[in-house]
This record gives structure tokens, sequence and C-alpha cells, in this order.
């Protein structure tokens, strides 16, 4: 009898597993889209590659999850689709499927209601679901509303930014409502947003005003926000001749930048030098040029910091003594903006790299007394306290 209530248990486990997660129909495309019709519901497609990473992560840690299937499979016939087959390959062009992962919600019809471009955790994915069904709200909806002449500021920000997150072309939009505006009623806080989302070139004339104006922005959107979109910005545009191996073209864009705003072009100038150097054969170069742009520029991030002291404390090569001293001052003030014990655990490295191994000591005990239970014997740390390290 035991054996008997075991084997029960253990299929009702093995059927529960096939339960979990989004049922993907196994059918094709055009017979998703008729069951859709019968039953009255939208078409979910994903739209993946063989070799996309993001992709078998959802595949893999999203859509397998229960409160995920739950959600789907009530209100969506859903179908995976490898853009790069046969039956693929007219829908990537159809839809204009450029980025992988992308997810599209589809009427009956096959017309788009909302789109996602790229992989997000399973709070996002079930948020951008909800919208795709709000018939009001999703980007279908307020697409029927830009052609119908809608060019109110409410409107348009909210249009532009859902089609820019749904990776769809939002050109035309985006030309009429800046034209519409005088570029002083650009500061404020949602279309400081708009901006980064949507303006991708420090030629444009937005750019350029925000740059001149990024004071005011900092009283009205993130600082931090600001900057990144700035600094991001001209980091593209170095990055793509960088792909491209134009030299003499990068050269020139360096010296642009600069000109366009000393201290931001300077700064991500320096960026771009630094992380050059990772592919010369004298590492040492690469860790003293992160060392010096860690100290010069990122001194109040506490994160960036450690990151750059851990690097040189891993180092396999003999270092210069400065060099490991600055990875000291880098890890030190990391731990005074924001202690926590992975930052400590490198203060400990870097102490320890840098000769001074009573400091060291001091710093790795305080590191694993506050790492969760979880993760000390993960922290070097904890092996150097054990004599390992």
């Amino acid at each position: 009898m035991k054996k008997i209530i075991l084997s029960l248990a253990a299929l009702f486990v093995f059927a529960g597993a096939f339960s979990q997660g989004i049922e993907f129909e196994h059918g094709t495309f055009s017979e998703a889209l008729a069951k859709a019709k019968k039953e009255n519901k939208i078409v979910f497609m994903d739209c993946y590659t063989t070799w996309c990473g993001p992709c078998k992560m959802l595949a893999k840690n999203i859509f397998t999850q229960d409160e995920v299937g739950a959600f789907f499979n009530k209100n969506f016939v859903s179908v995976k689709m490898d853009m790069e087959s046969e039956a693929g390959k007219p829908l990537m062009e159809k839809y204009q499927v450029s980025a992988f992962p992308t997810l599209l919600w589809l009427d009956a019809e096959g017309n788009i209601q909302h789109k996602m471009v790229g992989a997000g955790d399973a709070n996002t994915l079930l948020e951008t679901a909800g919208v795709a069904l709000d018939t009001k709200n999703n980007w279908a909806a307020l697409n029927k509303q830009f052609e119908k002449g809608n060019r109110s500021s409410e409107f348009m920000q909210k249009y532009i930014m859902t089609s820019t997150k749904a990776g769809i072309d939002t050109k035309e939009a985006v030309d009429s409502y800046f034209s519409s505006k005088k570029t002083e009623e650009l500061i404020n806080s949602e279309d400081a947003e708009l901006i980064a989302n949507v303006v991708t070139s420090v030629s444009d004339p937005i750019y350029v005003f925000v740059l001149k104006n990024k004071t005011k922005f900092y009283a009205v959107a993130d600082k931090a926000q600001v900057d990144q979109f700035l600094e991001y910005t001209m980091l593209g545009e170095m990055a793509q001749l960088v792909r491209k191996g134009d030299l003499e073209a990068l050269s020139l864009k360096k010296k642009e930048l600069i000109a366009l705003d000393k201290e931001v072009g300077t700064k991500m100038v320096a960026f771009l030098d630094m992380n050059m150097l990772q592919s010369d054969p004298d590492q040492e170069k690469f860790y003293q040029a992160m060392a010096d742009y860690g100290i010069k520029y990122d001194f109040n991030n506490f994160q960036n910091l450690n990151q750059y002291a851990w690097t040189i404390a891993e180092a396999k090569e003999d270092l210069d003594k400065e060099l490991v001293n600055k990875a000291v001052k880098m890890a030190k003030r990391s731990v005074e903006l924001n202690a926590n014990f992975e930052n400590i655990d490198t203060y400990a490295c870097i102490l320890n790299k840098a000769g001074r191994k009573e400091d060291a000591i001091i710093q790795a005990k305080k590191s694993v007394e506050l790492a969760p239970e979880d993760q000390k014997n993960d922290l070097w740390s904890a092996g150097f306290l054990n004599g390992k390290n």
C-alpha cells in the first residue's frame, strides 16, 4: 500500500511539473490566431533565436514561474517562434523584429497590440502583459489616438515613451513633439526622461540644449540619470567608431566631444581610453588608468570604486606599490561612502596586497561578521582568516 501511495504522490508531482509556467501552443502561427479568435483572446508570441542568451533566460527562469503561467494561460494564446526558422523569417520582417528577445501581443487578426523588447524579471513581464490587455492604454490604443491627431503634451509623452520601450519607431512623433515646444519648456522631469530615451546623438539640438543647461535639469530630474544620458550618448558615438576600427575618425570625435563640453567630454574620453587598455599586453597600464579614473571621476561612487579596487586586488601581476596604494585609497573611500561586507572584503584583500596584514585582518573580520551566513564562506576574507589566501 505504501508503494502505491508513493507512486501516486510521484505521479501528481510529475504532472504538476507540466502545469507550471506558460503553456505554449505547438501548432502554426495561423492556428494560434484561429484559437485566439475562437477563445476571444489575444496572442502572445515569444520571438527568439537559438543563440540569444536573454531568450534562454526568459524561457528557463521567467516563463516557467507559476504566477506568470497562471496569468498568461488565462489571458493569452501563447506561441514561441524562432525568428531564424522558415516559419519565423516572414514574421520577423512583418513585425520588424530586430532585437531579441522581442515579445509581441497580437489580436486575432495578427495586428500588434503591444510589444516589449528585451528580457525583464517576472514583475516586468506581468506588468507589460497587463498593459497589453488594457484596450485604452496599450500601444495599439495610443497609436490610434495619434493617428486621429491627438497631439496634447501629456498624450505625446505617454505615446512616445510607450513606443520607445516597445522598440517601435517614433521619429514622426518625436519630431512633431519637439517642434511644438520651445526648448525652455523641456526643463521638467517628464521631458527629461523622454529625452533620455529618444535622443541618441550629440549633434541633436535637444542633446546640446540639455548639455548646456544640465544644471537646470538637475533641479527638476535625478542628477545621476541626467549625467548618465549625457555621458552614455557621447560614449555610444565613440564606441561605434571603435567597432568600425576607424581610429582617425575616433581621434576627431574625441576632440569634438571635449570641445562640446570639456568636463563631460574629457571624462568620457578617459573612460573609453581606460577600457581600450584592457586588450593591452601590459595590463599594468590598464590597472593604472583604472585607478586614475576612479580617483578623479568616480570618487563618490562606492560601487564603482569597489569594482576598480577589486580588479586590481585580483591582478596576478606584480604591481607597482604606488598603484596598489591607489587601489587601497579607492577601497577605503568605498567603505567610507557605504560600508558593506562586500567592499570591506575588497578593502581587506587590497590591504593585504599592500603588505598591511594586520589592517587586513581587522577588515576581514568585519566583512565576515557582516556577511549573511550563506555567503560568508565565499568571501576572500574567510579564506584569508583560515590561512587559505
